[in-house]
């Protein structure tokens, strides 16, 4: 009884039993957090914009601070990383997501101390920018540690480099609209610089609280675990230690390094070239649509071909930019500025992106947060010694002018040494599953490659039907080797939608590295595609094509006989003929399918053979006008015949004696149809086909005595006249027209 009871209970509460998750993201959460996540890279762009370095920076130079004190402004948020040291230990068991969640709302609340900045003077603001802008980025830094998690767990290792991208598109195209409203605050200067400057702030604050409330719709079930033993250092000697890990931290680091640097040309700007406030803001527009523009081109690449073939020639391309600005003339007009800096930022942003997808794809799963912190300390200690050293050599330049180079000069010439740093080190990094870099500039160098592997990509994130055909068909007539992988892909998916367009495509693009994939669907029974290959075959003159045909042609399914028949005819084999044509004859006329496949083989097989008789036969017109109209005009079509009889029906089966008309003008160059235009015109109104049939062989009986020919004479000659009808009337004309006026259609 206790255990019936334990069942009756079991199933009357089963809406109430709940599956322990582990700390996974279904596919349904992963597509939400996604969401939600976009949503929050937008508005945390806002914020940043308003709250970040470039506003700093501008208050910073309002009260005068030097240029070690804005070194320091450009690499503190990088310097925070220390925090990480006791990160997992003070938050041990903690929710990543409620970590995140304060972390981030304190990033904009520590803002609200700018509002004392016009109490103070001097270095004293200077100080207290400074100290509230190391909490900003403390409490930043945690967050972030945050984020690199929230991304590993809301995507998977086909669709980080695309989560990582696009996160970082909605961040900056976000950021775009918060720096133009920035630039036309400052430009129209409603109010003194300090206090336009302290508005954006505010607006920072609101826009920051808003990427709050979109973070906690995230779904998230990590906890911050603390293993013992487990600490920055330790962790940093072992992956020291790893060849690929070694080599994939020091281009993430010194990718950081250089993005540090960068920073460095906005005081350089502001300083030395007399760049003004709206100047500035309109620099940081630029510089932020490179960035847009730089995660746009490399985001269709990263995940096909890896970040590997990347690397090395953006890092070469970056150390060029960073050279023109080593020795840029501080005088040149604003233009060269904004174009030398967006295509700095956009080489920078790339390598950072190709950088964090590397980093995220290596995070362990357990340990994740211990990992994540390790990378966050080397990182502030790297920023903590490039942002001082950056800002000393700026100083000591100033004091002591070196020839050619600019006052910051020396400062750029350190993120050209990180440059060669990367670029030695990307020349022995490996990735499992990239692309070689031979293969990745080719294809980027060739329009018909680079335009395939557009089409693929799009191919990969459409969802309309019309789309996705016409992309199937512009990649089944491409050119460019690059689609037989991709079609390869999509022979391997069970029941794709596009399998069968890209099958049909094949016949007309041979592409011979495929044909073990033809014969494979064209050898299973249950293939959905199975009539698609076999059609395809008919353009692949092979010995293992022709064995798997002639293997196809004993089939029991009459189609799948008929369409290899087809397709063996094609490759050129002529010695299955009689067996094709024996299978005709012995199976029940009236699939029209089927029937048309033998049509165009016995076309193949023997142009002028006996075949031909069954043109008017019996099996033939028993089956209607429509079966009748393909299957003569098939064999019309096949001899090359003018005009089309096809066109000929058609204009008959829309009004009743046009065809005839238009059939009888064509033939009045023959005095015998001339004559007899008018009569034959009006038999055919009056309904009176036998007569026709009648006039028609007699004049072949008088004619025509031999000749290739004769198989379709004898067809009309052995018809019986009480079938005639529209169609074979129509058709009894314009072949015995054709067979009167020449032999070369029959040759």
């Amino acid at each position: 009884m206790k255990g019936l009871f334990f069942f009756k209970t079991l199933f009357t509460n089963r809406d109430k039993i709940m599956i322990k998750k582990t700390k996974y993201l279904s596919q349904t959460e992963r597509e939400s957090g996604r969401k939600y996540f976009y949503k929050y890279a937008g508005w945390n762009g806002v914020g940043f914009s308003f709250l970040g370095n470039t506003t700093v920076y501008l208050l910073a130079i309002l009260y005068g601070a030097s240029n070690t004190q804005l070194g320091y402004i450009s690499s503190v948020i990088y310097i925070t990383g220390i925090s990480l040291l006791f990160y997992t230990r003070l938050f041990n068991g903690k929710s990543i997501k409620s970590v995140g969640l304060t972390a981030w709302f304190i990033r904009g609340l520590v803002c609200l101390g700018y509002l004392a900045l016009p109490l103070l003077q001097g270095q004293a603001a200077v100080f207290l920018i400074l100290t509230i802008y190391t909490l900003f980025c403390i409490t930043r830094t945690i967050g972030v540690a945050v984020n690199q998690n929230i991304q590993k767990m809301i995507s998977t290792s086909r669709t980080r480099g695309e989560v990582v991208m696009t996160a970082s598109t909605r961040n900056n195209t976000a950021g775009i609209f918060s720096r133009i409203f920035s630039y036309i605050v400052t430009i129209t200067s409603f109010a003194s610089e300090l206090t336009e400057l302290l508005f954006l702030q505010l607006l920072g604050i609101i826009s920051n609280t808003i990427a709050v409330i979109v973070f906690k719709k995230i779904p998230s079930r990590e906890k911050i675990e603390h293993t013992p033993g487990r600490h920055v250092g330790k962790l940093f000697i072992e992956n020291m230690n790893l060849s690929r890990e070694r080599r994939m931290l020091i281009v993430r680091w010194g990718s950081a390094g250089i993005q540090i640097l960068s920073g460095m040309t906005i005081p350089f700007l502001r300083k030395y070239a007399g760049f003004s406030a709206p100047m500035i803001f309109l620099y940081s527009i630029v510089i932020t649509l490179a960035a847009i523009t730089g995660a746009l081109i490399i985001r269709p690449f990263a995940d096909r071909l890896g970040s590997r073939p990347f690397i090395l020639p953006v890092v070469v391309m970056t150390g060029g930019v960073f050279i023109v600005w080593m020795f840029a003339d501080p005088s040149r007009n604003m233009e060269f500025f904004y174009i030398l800096g967006f295509f700095t930022v956009m080489l920078q942003n790339i390598l950072v992106l190709l950088s964090s997808r590397l980093f995220i794809q290596a995070i362990p799963e357990e340990d994740s947060i211990s990992f994540t912190s390790m990378d966050v300390f080397v990182t502030s200690i790297l920023a903590f010694f490039l942002g001082f050293l950056g800002g000393y050599l700026a100083d000591f330049s100033g004091e002591n002018p070196l020839p050619y180079l600019n006052i910051y000069g020396l400062t750029f010439s350190i993120a050209v040494f990180l440059c060669v740093i990367i670029m030695i080190t990307a020349i022995h990094f490996e990735e499992k599953g990239s692309a070689s870099l031979k293969k990745t500039w080719t294809m980027i160098f060739s329009i018909d490659h680079l335009k395939t592997f557009m089409d693929i990509n799009r191919l990969n994130t459409y969802n309309s039907t019309v789309k996705r055909k016409s992309l199937i068909l512009s990649l089944g007539y491409t050119g460019s080797s690059l689609a037989n992988d991709e079609i390869r892909q999509i022979f391997l998916q069970p029941l794709s939608p596009e399998r069968g367009e890209i099958i049909k495509t094949l016949f007309e693009k041979k592409r011979p590295q495929l044909i073990p994939e033809l014969i494979r669907e064209a050898s299973e029974v249950h293939s959905f595609n199975r009539q698609e290959a076999i059609f395809a075959l008919g353009s692949y003159p092979t010995k293992n094509v022709e064995e798997l045909l002639i293997a196809l042609m004993q089939d029991p399914d009459s189609r799948t006989a008929s369409n290899a028949a087809k397709s063996l005819a094609r490759i050129g084999n002529k010695d299955q003929y009689q067996v094709a044509y024996q299978r005709f004859l012995k199976e029940e006329r009236g699939s029209l399918r089927e029937d048309l496949n033998y049509l165009v083989s016995f076309h193949h097989f023997d142009p002028g053979g006996k075949w031909l008789e069954c043109l008017f036969s019996d099996e033939t017109i028993k089956n209607g006008e429509i079966y009748t109209q393909n299957f003569i005009t098939l064999i019309a079509r096949q001899k090359n015949m003018n005009p089309p009889l096809g066109w000929i029906f058609q204009k008959n089966n829309d009004i009743q004696g046009e065809g005839m008309s238009i059939l009888l003008d064509e033939t009045r160059e023959m005095e015998l149809f001339f004559s007899n235009q008018e009569w034959l015109y009006k038999c055919f109104i009056e309904d009176k086909y036998t007569l026709i049939w009648e006039w028609c062989q007699s004049v072949l009986k008088e004619n025509k005595s031999a000749g290739p020919s004769i198989p379709i004479m004898k067809s009309i000659q052995d018809f019986n006249r009480e079938s005639a009808d529209p169609t074979n009337t129509l058709a009894v004309v314009f072949f015995s027209y054709h067979i009167l006026n020449t032999e070369e259609v029959f040759d």
